[in-house]
């Protein structure tokens, strides 16, 4: 899934999260990967009048360093979060209870 300049995808044992970041002529992407038993938490803050949602995962080990220079129309976030619109809400829901369902299995 696609949001904000950022994406989310879900292995089914990994969860990666990619953020468009400004380096050089054409911008890059900076991407985290971490399995779903390194998942401590999950928290899904929903979309609100003129504000972004925010899917945020508590990581064991994982850096929670905002990313300083996200490409133009990114969110100055850390790589442990995802956010993402209202018309994403739905989708979101759904990634969260399969994530959930994942760590539950381990």
């Amino acid at each position: 899934m696609h949001a904000r300049r950022r994406s989310i995808r879900f292995s089914g044992t990994e969860v990666t999260i990619s953020a468009a970041v400004k380096d050089g002529l054409f911008g890059n992407d900076r991407k985290h990967t971490f399995s779903v038993t390194k998942i401590k938490k999950i928290s899904n803050d929903p979309p609100g009048f003129s504000r972004p949602g925010r899917l945020t995962f508590t990581v064991e080990g994982a850096s929670t360093d905002v990313v300083e220079n996200p490409a133009s129309g990114g969110d100055r976030v850390d790589m442990n979060t995802f956010c993402y619109g209202s018309l994403d809400a739905g989708r979101v829901r759904k990634l969260v209870t399969e994530i959930e369902k994942a760590m539950d299995a381990t």
